[in-house]
């Protein structure tokens, strides 16, 4: 049997640290050595979340950047924003492969790191050296790094249903963009707002502007195509366990059918493992539990406008899916492995 690469997960306890141990666990490649959260003592991991009681022995314990370094080689950091670049230099120096699920290294601009989340960016040595964590758009450069800025879970549906239209110079740059998501993508809070109560039967839409990830759709797709975009977005919350749904307006500069629109897309991804282009729009329902990004078109009956719609599970390809699949590349191994 081949030899496991060794793995760690800062913040094994949040939403998404809970799905990479799921996850990894399960993986043929790799074993896990080494979790971490805010306890006080260490804990069976199987206390926190009865679901792994004989799956691991593992505990789980404050972080001991030392001891984390000693027992892993890839360090996944499912740690908050702002968290990560105080880390990511010491396990760097270690030679670690890192892949951090914070927006800590998305931004090459620092400027507009500061100005969505409210502190400076305090690694600049290494955020050029980050790649965006993006396997359909930069696969080549994922498999060289060793460092990986997982996209945040919106831009992963948004950058994937746009990429190619923008790519090709079809669509205005004037773009408005509905996503729905599950209270999952936010994170174990204790707030109201979260409450089962609250969710459950419910829809709300916040932040309408102002979100932080529309800038990182924005930047990554003017890094990828060379276009600027000016995206107009509105998040949603809606009372399901997991996944998001992007719904995304836009006109065309040129004429087009749906034979032309479908070998675009084809032309892009028709080797990419885990985005399924359709006939028709997506349903939610059939990417949840998945890796999988499946996205889907109308046209009008002029075939001047179109709705694109992409669903993905925000915890799996959003978050700790993709993460995964991060890491599949940078160890040479099969991008699916642990993940179908």
């Amino acid at each position: 049997m081949p030899k496991q690469t060794k793995v760690a997960i800062l913040g094994a306890t949040g939403f998404t640290g809970e799905k990479l141990v799921e996850i990894l666990l399960s993986h043929p490649g790799v074993e896990v050595t080494y979790l971490s959260s805010r306890t006080e003592a260490p804990v069976a991991y199987s206390k926190f979340f009865p679901r792994f009681l004989n799956k691991t022995s593992l505990k789980c314990e404050t972080l001991n950047i030392e001891k984390c370094c000693k027992l892993a080689d890839v360090i996944f950091l499912s740690l908050p924003h702002t968290v990560s670049m105080g880390f990511v230099p010491h396990l760097l120096g270690k030679k670690k492969r890192v892949i951090d699920l914070s927006a800590d290294y998305r931004f090459k601009d620092t400027n507009l790191y500061k100005k969505y989340y409210k502190v400076a960016h305090k690694d600049s040595e290494n955020l050029p050296k980050a790649v965006y964590g993006l396997p359909e758009l930069f696969k080549k450069d994922i498999e060289k790094s060793s460092l990986i800025a997982n996209p945040g879970c919106y831009p992963t549906s948004i950058i994937l249903a746009l990429f190619p239209l923008v790519k090709e110079g079809l669509i205005e740059k004037k773009i408005i963009i509905d996503s729905k998501s599950a209270i999952t993508g936010a994170g174990r809070k204790a707030v109201m707002e979260y409450h089962y109560s609250n969710i459950s039967n419910n829809l709300w839409a916040y932040k309408p502007f102002i979100h932080q990830h529309i800038p990182e759709v924005s930047e990554v797709l003017k890094l990828s195509t060379g276009v600027t975009i000016s995206p107009q977005f509105t998040p949603h919350v809606i009372g399901v366990e997991a996944g998001i749904y992007s719904t995304i307006y836009v006109t065309f500069t040129k004429s087009v059918n749906e034979e032309k629109i479908n070998n675009i897309y084809s032309k892009y991804y028709k080797d990419c493992r885990f985005v399924r282009l359709l006939s028709g729009l997506p349903k939610l329902k059939d990417v949840v539990g998945t890796n999988f990004c499946d996205i889907g078109f109308a046209l009008d009956e002029k075939k001047e406008n179109a709705v694109i719609a992409s669903s993905i599970d925000n915890l799996i390809k959003g978050a700790a899916g993709q993460a995964v699949q991060n890491m599949n590349l940078m160890l040479g191994l099969d991008e699916a492995a642990g993940l179908l």
